[in-house]
């Protein structure tokens, strides 16, 4: 199977990939796909089981262009949500899909359409594509939640289940973001990711259907930006000592959206993140190289290794030369 991108009067051929969208056994296959050219720059990584491939997009364009793709992906069920931009697309029929927004459909015979991109305007996108075996799993499992969308799949030809693109919640956008990031390997990469497309699918169900995502509606896309930005901003600059003030100055927010706006997105405070980010690095130091307690320290942001070692304690219950020690005897 392949992926066809063509410019928009069809005669100039952009690019064209194979895809095979599911593996051939039950271990985990990562693999990337890069597209540079006149027309603009995308990356695409795949996670992919015989059941289910996850893939994650991110595209720019250098001009304002409308490209047609046609892809061969035919007998899937799909979930596409968009984390970052827009682009107007064109299907059965023209709609536009923005941040925070997402749907369901079903594949049964290819996708075909126009896709319109603003220059250098980035977008980041993140789909799942499953299979019937798998849909057909998850119903019998959970029939309240899926049973009629997978007797749809299996009997009708291609169809979305929300008729409008679905604003998911901060719960959703903070299960896509853990589960591209996955720490675990083997076999049980397969099931921890497993796990958490259901998870994902069985939220925007029930999320829907009620009136309980109230969090997402009070942040507009601008404003959610606004936020991942300040997330990117702690993990570059996780060293220095920034106040919330400071963060809100260059995130072009206030204080007071910063901090409930952090905390109903990510679902922790901003000092939390830091926090646990300066944490995860130390933990990758302490493993992977030969660096001090002093050294790790240092390069997280901690003044004093005293101070370092206290919160480490805190956070795992052992101190960096334990979790050092331990982790080297299991390695």
């Amino acid at each position: 199977m392949s992926v066809k991108l063509v410019s928009k009067d069809l005669q100039e051929m952009i690019a064209e990939y194979p895809i095979h969208t599911f593996s051939m056994g039950n271990e985990l296959e990562e693999n990337r796909v890069a597209i540079d050219n006149d027309y603009g720059k995308s990356t695409t990584r795949e996670l992919k089981t015989c059941n289910f491939c996850i893939a994650e997009s991110n595209i720019q364009c250098h001009d304002n262009c409308k490209l047609y793709s046609e892809s061969e992906i035919s007998d899937v069920f799909c979930f596409c949500a968009i984390l970052h931009g827009n682009v107007t697309c064109y299907y059965k029929r023209e709609e536009n899909w923005i941040a925070g927004h997402a749907n369901m459909l079903s594949a049964k015979e290819g996708m075909k359409g126009y896709h319109c991109f603003a220059r250098n305007k980035p977008i980041r996108t993140v789909d799942f594509m499953l299979s019937p075996t798998y849909m057909e799993r998850i119903a019998n499992w959970y029939p309240h939640l899926f049973d009629s969308i997978v007797n749809r799949f299996l009997g009708e030809k291609s169809f979305r289940v929300f008729p409008e693109n679905v604003k998911f919640c901060p719960e959703i956008r903070r299960l896509l973001d853990t589960m591209l990031d996955y720490k675990v390997a083997g076999n049980a990469a397969a099931m921890y990711l497993d796990s958490k497309v259901l998870e994902v699918l069985s939220l925007i169900i029930c999320k829907t259907s009620q009136e309980n995502c109230s969090a997402c509606a009070c942040y507009s896309s601008k404003d959610n930006d606004k936020l991942f930005h300040v997330k990117t901003i702690i993990e570059q600059r996780y060293q220095e000592s920034l106040s919330l003030h400071q963060l809100a100055l260059m995130a072009g927010t206030n204080v007071c959206k910063l901090k409930t706006g952090f905390k109903a997105l990510f679902g922790t405070t901003v000092f939390e993140y830091l926090f646990d980010y300066r944490m995860e690095l130390a933990c990758k130091y302490l493993l992977d190289t030969e660096l001090s307690i002093q050294e790790i320290a240092d390069r997280i942001g901690y003044e004093y290794h005293s101070h370092f070692s206290t919160a480490f304690k805190r956070k795992f219950g052992l101190s960096p030369l334990e979790y050092r020690t331990i982790g080297l005897q299991k390695g």
